[in-house]
Parts: structure tokens; sequence; C-alpha cells
């Protein structure tokens, strides 16, 4: 001990400083960054993860969605009885003209849907005889030509049922450039007889648009149960495909060996189809993410390091009161609280000391969250897509509507059912505000249930009971309509007259709005109140727009009776502002 004094007595003062200040701030520092490091590595790895499995739930909802919709349409479709009564007639029972006229109704018909759907085509392969499926191109093509496709054979297997399949045909389509909804169009005085097949098609292009990876070298592809590549995001020499003996919907991503390489993967099935979406991601590559944040951390505690062997002796009693407050700051990182220490300005080496550490603090936590903000930005992006939608529904059984009027030249009833709704759609856009007041809203709905009575020929009447003082106040657009059009479509509509009130009413209690839409259909069971996915949907949504709006949480009451009716329900705080 004699010695290690007398040496440190010789040596010269900016030793003496430098070994002070790396005993005293560089080795606390050090045990306090690896404590915080750990921390930190394991706050970013599970936010990381929590943002790619937001993305995989978006993708899918998004394919689901599309799938549904399309396989809507092919139903629609195939129970049409001027397709099925047309593609009986044969070529002596009809003549050209009679033909021609009827395929041309089936055509047009055909490319409103596609229009409505934005679909690519809708392709019908009937007996070989009609004149107008000679020429193997176009919308009518030879049942002939179709046994000749792989897809054929697949549809064959599945008994005629719809079946999605990679398309291709002798008619010049680039092959491996579509997929396809096909299915097999049955006659309807003996449904055992096949008449045609009917091929909904979609660009596979449209399909890999949706699979939008949140982490470099994710990948994402469509499977079936038989191994076929439906669709995917990447060259198909660029990935390693998953085995499919998998856990059923996997719920986050798991990790697997593949190749001799470790990945996290995740995979589910489509709800209503034999298709798996499954999801790569090379573990390297989130590790990569962890390496670069301790990289840098890394490279902030040299930065810091540095300014503190860098300082000299006469400024230590100035320094140790701050080097102080910066160890405590520092040593709070392991709680995962990370603050910028805020303290009076100054330019000397110390100062220079925490605006680095303050850096460190705003890039660490720049890097922690950015993950994390996609996330969130996809989830908020969601929700404003779905808030801003119409019903296509609405719309084209309105349209419809206003076609069948103008047959029964009712020119009165045509110009106020265009009037009704212009002025709902103008009201649902609002100039782009997605906050409006409750008399907008209001009006909205009357709006919408013009329209609604109308086309239901005044079987349905709806009454507006809300108090003057609630209608100032804001609510987020298009949040009573969907309530009101569940209350026709699941209520109303429901009964064997096909006839009821739809009510609105509106008051405040205890400084509290209350809302409520009744009416007097068929009413639910107890059962019977989750089984419509695309209410429940609905109401979710709404739920968190209210939620995410009034700043907590809001939740949607439903009272309901078999054959009395249902009352639907929202409190929401006094907001004018």
């Amino acid at each position: 001990m004699k010695k290690i004094s007398n040496w440190f007595q010789n040596i010269s003062l900016s030793k003496k400083l430098l070994i002070l200040i790396f005993t005293a701030g560089i080795v606390p520092l050090a045990i306090t960054f690896c404590l915080s490091l750990k921390e930190l590595r394991g706050s970013y790895l599970e936010r990381q993860m929590y943002s790619v499995n937001q993305g995989y739930e978006q993708v899918y909802q998004s394919l689901q969605d599309s799938m549904a919709r399309i396989h809507n349409l092919s139903t629609l479709l195939s129970v049409n009885d001027t397709i099925k009564n047309t593609f009986k007639v044969v070529e002596d029972e009809t003549d050209l003209i009679g033909q021609l006229t009827y395929f041309e109704s089936i055509s047009s018909y055909s490319y409103a849907l596609e229009l409505t759907f934005d679909l690519d085509n809708i392709v019908f392969y009937i007996d070989d005889n009609f004149i107008i499926s000679k020429n193997k191109s176009g919308r009518y093509r030879p049942l002939s030509t179709a046994k000749e496709t792989l897809w054929y054979y697949q549809l064959e297997e599945n008994n005629g049922r719809p079946t999605w399949a990679p398309y291709s045909d002798i008619s010049g389509l680039e092959e491996g450039k579509y997929i396809a909804l096909t299915r097999t169009i049955w006659d309807k005085d003996d449904y055992s007889k096949s008449i045609g097949i009917l091929a909904v098609l979609i660009e596979n292009k449209y399909i890999e648009n949706m699979l939008i990876n949140s982490e470099k070298n994710q990948f994402f592809y469509l499977e079936k149960n038989d191994g076929t590549i439906l669709a995917a995001n990447m060259e198909k020499e660029l990935y390693t495909q998953a085995p499919k003996v998998m856990e059923e919907d996997n719920k986050v991503f798991k990790q697997a060996e593949l190749g001799g390489e470790t990945y996290y993967i995740r995979s589910r099935q489509i709800e209503g189809t034999d298709i798996y979406l499954i999801s790569t991601i090379p573990a390297d590559t989130i590790s990569k993410s962890l390496r670069k944040m301790t990289y840098q951390m890394g490279m902030m505690y040299a930065l810091v390091s540095c300014l503190l062997v860098l300082l000299i002796y006469p400024l230590t009693n100035s320094i140790t009161y701050r080097i102080k407050l910066l160890y405590n700051q520092i040593g709070q990182v392991k709680t995962g609280e990370m603050k910028e220490l805020v303290l009076e300005p100054h330019t000397d080496e110390i100062g220079q000391l925490i605006t680095s550490y303050n850096y460190m603090v705003r890039k660490v936590e720049g890097l922690m969250t950015r993950q994390f903000v996609m996330g969130q930005e996809k989830t908020g992006a969601e929700l404003k897509a779905l808030q801003s939608q119409i019903n296509p529904h609405f719309l084209y059984n309105t349209l419809d509507m206003i076609n069948w009027m103008a047959q029964k030249n009712e020119t009165e009833n045509i110009r106020e059912v265009i009037q009704a709704m212009s002025r709902f759609y103008r009201l649902s856009l609002s100039k782009g505000k997605d906050i409006i007041t409750i008399r907008e809203e209001v009006r909205m709905c009357e709006a919408y249930m013009e329209i609604q009575k109308r086309r239901f020929r005044g079987r349905i009447r709806f009454e507006v009971e809300i108090q003057e003082e609630v209608l100032e106040h804001l609510i987020p657009k298009i949040t009573l309509q969907p309530f009101i059009e569940n209350a026709i479509i699941h209520g109303i509509c429901e009964k064997e007259d096909g006839r009821g009130v739809v009510l609105l009413t509106g008051w405040i209690e205890d400084s509290v709005i209350h809302l409520s839409v009744t009416d007097d259909g068929r009413g639910m069971i107890k059962e019977d109140k989750g089984n419509s996915k695309g209410s429940h949907y609905g109401m979710e949504n709404i739920e968190k727009r209210l939620s995410l709006f009034y700043g907590q949480e809001i939740f949607i009451e439903v009272e309901s009776s078999l054959g009395i009716g249902t009352c639907i329900s929202i409190h929401i705080p006094l907001v004018k502002y």
C-alpha cells in the first residue's frame, strides 16, 4: 500500500485526475450502462415484436375482407336466375339474336360487379355448343378449355365448391399473373348437374400489394393446404418456405429452425378458405436492430467516457455535483425511466457531457419507439379508413332502386332520392373533418333514413327525440348511422311483415350525453348477440373511435328481447370544442 501511495504521489496531476475520474465516474457509469442496456434490450424487443404482430394482423384482416367480398360476389353470380336459365339454353331452342341478348345482359351485370368490387375479370366457362364461346376469349369460353387446366382438377377434387387456385388458360393471359376463385354453376332444376364454371380473377399484384412487411427481410406468402403458393412479397428463390406442420392460428410470432437458420414465424388460416397467411422474419433481422441500438448506446457511452477523461483537475469541484446528478439520472434507467438532465447550461466539458447524455436519451428513446410508432400509425390509418368508408352495398342498393324507379317513370321519387343521397354523402364527407356536431350526425341519419324509407316503400318509420342542448356537442363522424343500419337489417327486416319503427333519442343527465337507437324488430337472444361478425366488427370500431376521441373507455350497451326489439346505447362526455 505504501508503494502504491508513493507511486500515486509522484505521478503527474493529469494522471491523478484521470485515475480519479476513472474510479469515481467511468466504472460506476459502465455498471449502470450494462444494467440499463439489459433492461432496454428486453423492452425494445418486446415493442418490436408488438409492431410486427400488429402489422401481421393488419395484413390478415385486409386479405380476409377482400376474399370474403369475392366469395360473396361469386355466390351472387352462381345463384342468379338469369345466368342459370341462359346457360341451360341450347342452340336449337333460341336463335342467335336471342342468345346474344341474354349474354349481353349477363355481361353488363358482370361488368357492373367488376367496377363495384374492383376486380380484373369475371369469366364463364359454358357448353361448347354456344356460339358466343367459340372464339375461346372474352368473358365466355368453352368448357372444354377449362378441363385442360390445373385449377379445373382442383375444383373437381373440391366437388365444385368455391376453390382458390393459380389461374391459367389458353386465352393468352400471362400464366402466373392471376389467381382465381372458381366454382361450379349448378342446374337449378337438378343440382347434381353442372351447367358451367365461374372464375373470378384477381391480379397477383393486387394481393401482393396487401402483403406489406413492417420489418426488413420480413416475408409474407399465401399457401394452400396442398402446398401451392398463391402469392408472395418476394421472389420464390429468395425465401425459405415454412413447414406446414404448425400450430393453428398462432397469435404471435414464434421461433423455429428453417434450413439451419432461426426464424420468427407466424401462420393463420384465412376464415372460409383452405389458405394460410404465413410470415417469416430471420431472427438475425431482429438481432441486428438490437445490435444497432447497443452500438449506438456504446458509442454514446464511449463519448461520455472520453469527455470525462479529458476533464482537468481545477474543474473537479465544479463538476463533482453535476457528475453525481448525471450518475443518479443514469441509474434511474434501470427502472425504465429515461429523462433528460435539465440544468443551467454550461459550455465547459461537463456541460457538453450532459448535452451528450441528453442526446443519447433522445436517440435511445427514438430507437425504442420507432417500431412501436409504426404499429400505432398503421392502427390509426385503419381506424381512419374504417371511419370514412361507406358501405358499397348501400350505394349499390340505392342506385338499383333509382334504376327501378326510372323504369317505372317515377320522376319525382327519383329526384327526391338523389337529393337525399347527395345530402347524405355531402354530410358524410364533412369537408374532410373527422369530428362533427351531433346535429350534423342526426342530419346524416335523416338523409340515410329518407333513402331507406323509399327503398322499403314506407314500411319503416324513423323518429328523432333529441334535446336541443345535445345537438351542438361533438361526436366522431358516422357513429349513429351504423346503429340505425343494423336496426333495419338485423331487426325490422327480420320480421315477417318487414314493418317497424326506428327511434333515435338523446338527452343530458349528470353531465353525460345519452344516445340510443331503438327498434321494434325481431330482437335477439343472448346467444345471438355475437353471431353477426360484420356488425360485431363495426361495434368494436365505433368503441375504439369513441375511446380515442374522448380519452376514456366508451362502451356500447345492447339490450334486446326476442320478438320485442333492440336498444343500442352509448354514454359520452360533453365536448363542444
